[in-house]
């Protein structure tokens, strides 16, 4: 074993989204590159319990799964703590993927008791936002961060960002010290094809993601009612949580008397498939008054031009350099402007313009997001953690 793997859930578990991908797509990376690992996770899956044979990440990877219960969504589960504690003891290096759940704080505390070197994938859990509500809102909350998140990730060999968004709300709380390696997430486009365009009349704006307040959905479709055509139509999936932002989403949704379509949560080759059918994607992450909440990186956004499709993404993620890539629009956090990119949207119609901004998105991902290059960058701090100052030098780099 080379490197030990820490995450709260794993694919093929379901309902889970963009951290456990993460933690799949950069183990397979790794994997490719003959690395030995070791992987803890818990079993949780919302359509029932994983087993290791389940898990397939490559024969360079030893999957353990614990029994989760209780606190699903923290991956809550008693068996973590000799298994980690034996990961950990064993382990030359560890990565952990997320902060403040049950496993990856045990991991990290593991660490620091062993004296074991470590890397932490914060995976949005410091967003400067998300840390202002924790600590304005959440006080129980915030003094776990203050006694043990924040501690321990003053001993990690470097935070893992991927933004330079997400890289702030690190330096926030830990100081402008902190060690950081700034790398974006990885994608493989080889096993994604290229849509054609879209046989549909109209425009066809697609949204993937849970239905809540951090994704923005329900502002997005405020401004989108007032400027779309009588073809036009948004195609919506993701989980939903029932609450009052979703009996919002649910008024919206009726509001549009049919323009608007909710699938709910879909598998993979599904979302393929209705972002073929669709001319844009739509990330408004960030785009509600009430707080602002928004997330750190977005892996939609790289599937979706894997598949060739153009993006619309609000600014202050990590795609404001979208737009001068060629390969979508990028619009402020206000109504205004997301209605003047919808309108942009609507100018491009069916002809080069959305050829030439398919082809530098699908470009983009094979050339600047490439999992295997993306990986070996995290890999080389990681097993080189005795190299002073080589985090920060990576973020240079990176930048």
């Amino acid at each position: 074993m080379k490197v030990a793997i820490v995450t709260t859930h794993i694919p093929p578990a379901k309902g889970y989204g963009g951290v456990s991908v993460t933690a799949s797509v950069l183990t397979k990376a790794w994997a490719e590159r003959n690395h030995k690992m070791v992987l803890v996770a818990s079993d949780e899956s919302i359509a029932g319990r994983l087993k290791p044979e389940d898990v397939r990440l490559g024969k360079q990877v030893d999957v353990k799964l614990y029994r989760c219960y209780g606190f699903r969504r923290w991956g809550f589960g008693l068996g973590a703590i000799p298994m980690l504690f034996k990961l950990c003891l064993q382990a030359p290096v560890v990565y952990i993927h997320g902060i403040a759940t049950w496993p990856s704080t045990l991991a990290a505390i593991f660490c620091v008791v062993l004296q074991r070197p470590f890397m932490v994938a914060v995976h949005g859990g410091l967003m400067p936002e998300h840390v202002e509500l924790i600590r304005r809102e959440k006080p129980h909350k915030w003094l776990f961060y203050r006694w043990l998140t924040f501690p321990t990730l003053r001993r990690a060999i470097a935070v893992h960002c991927t933004s330079d968004t997400e890289a702030e709300g690190v330096r926030n709380v830990l100081g402008k010290d902190a060690r950081v390696l700034l790398v974006p997430n990885g994608i493989d486009s080889r096993d994604i094809k290229v849509a054609p365009f879209p046989d549909e009349e109209g425009m066809n704006i697609c949204f993937l993601g849970h239905i809540q307040q951090e994704k923005g959905i329900n502002a997005f479709i405020r401004a989108w009612l007032k400027v779309r055509r009588p073809a036009d139509r948004l195609l919506i999936a993701g989980r939903s949580v029932n609450g009052a932002y979703f009996e919002e989403f649910q008024a919206l949704v009726e509001q549009a008397q049919g323009a608007i379509r909710y699938n709910g949560y879909l598998e993979r080759d599904e979302v393929l498939d209705l972002l073929a059918t669709s001319h844009f994607l739509a990330l408004p992450s960030g785009l509600e008054e009430a707080g602002g909440m928004r997330e750190n990186f977005g892996n939609v956004v790289a599937e979706a031009m894997a598949v060739g499709r153009p993006v619309l993404v609000a600014k202050g993620l990590a795609w404001d350099h979208l737009e001068s890539a060629g390969a979508g629009f990028v619009f402020d956090r206000t109504e205004a402007s997301v209605c003047e990119v919808l309108r942009k949207a609507q100018a491009v119609g069916d002809g080069l313009k959305w050829e030439q901004m398919s082809w530098s998105g699908r470009q983009y991902v094979e050339q600047q997001l490439n999992p295997v290059r993306l990986g070996e960058q995290v890999w080389q701090v990681l097993n080189n953690h005795n190299q002073k100052n080589q985090p920060q030098q990576l973020v240079k780099e990176s930048s």
